[in-house]
């Protein structure tokens, strides 16, 4: 094992590009082929698998690389490191994941490239009957983009996201939380756990946190 991790500092440039590559993907939690600031990490972590995850292997970490959709993610084996979500965050990112799987399944749209807009966005999350439904305004609206495309989930394909015709491309990444059941079972489970934060009496007010997967 150590003989492998000596060849990736062999020489200052690989050492810099796999610490690079090793952050982004730590960072990040996903790295995309087609994402084209990604797109070189995702090569290079392709490339030297065996090295990365040597190393994440010593941190708790399993890395998986799905080439069919060109996405490297991590797993943490011991149940840690997972973001917490506030239940807003939390009820945002379903929806987002509602929106993939709805535009994922319509035959006019390509799998590789799922785009909605900010009113999509904004029109399921009215139509929740939430207790104490926090308000989707233009600020919370940014927040949301910006957590989001952090964690290489989502980017917006025009500067201002405060309009309602804004579009948004949702990466296959939001699916990585799903179990990899069919279709029509994932629409359906996404659409049950929405339906969980719906009027409930004595339902905990919508700050609370929770641990999203």
């Amino acid at each position: 094992m150590f003989e492998s991790l000596e060849l990736i500092g062999s020489t200052g440039s690989q050492k810099e590009k796999f610490s690079k590559a090793a952050n982004n993907l730590l960072n990040h939690c996903f790295i995309l082929k087609k994402k084209e600031d990604t797109r070189q990490d995702y090569i290079y972590i392709k490339d030297n698998k065996e090295q990365f995850s040597l190393v994440f292997d010593l941190l708790g970490y399993d890395i998986r690389i799905d080439e069919d959709i060109g996405l490297i993610s991590i797993f943490n084996r011991n149940g840690t490191g997972r973001l917490q979500f506030t239940k807003f965050e939390s009820i945002m990112f379903l929806i987002l994941k509602l929106l993939y799987l709805e535009k994922r399944n319509d035959l006019s749209t390509n799998g590789d490239n799922v785009t909605v807009t900010i009113q999509d966005i904004r029109d399921k999350y009215n139509v929740l009957k939430i207790n104490n439904k926090q308000k989707l305004d233009k600020n919370s609206e940014r927040q949301i983009i910006a957590l989001f495309k952090r964690y290489n989930l989502i980017r917006n394909l025009t500067s201002d996201i405060t309009q309602g015709d804004t579009r948004i491309e949702i990466y296959p990444s939001i699916m990585i939380a799903i179990p990899n059941e069919g279709i029509t079972h994932l629409y359906d489970s996404v659409k049950d756990r929405l339906a969980e934060y719906e009027m409930v009496e004595g339902e905990e007010d919508a700050d609370t946190d929770e641990e999203t997967e």
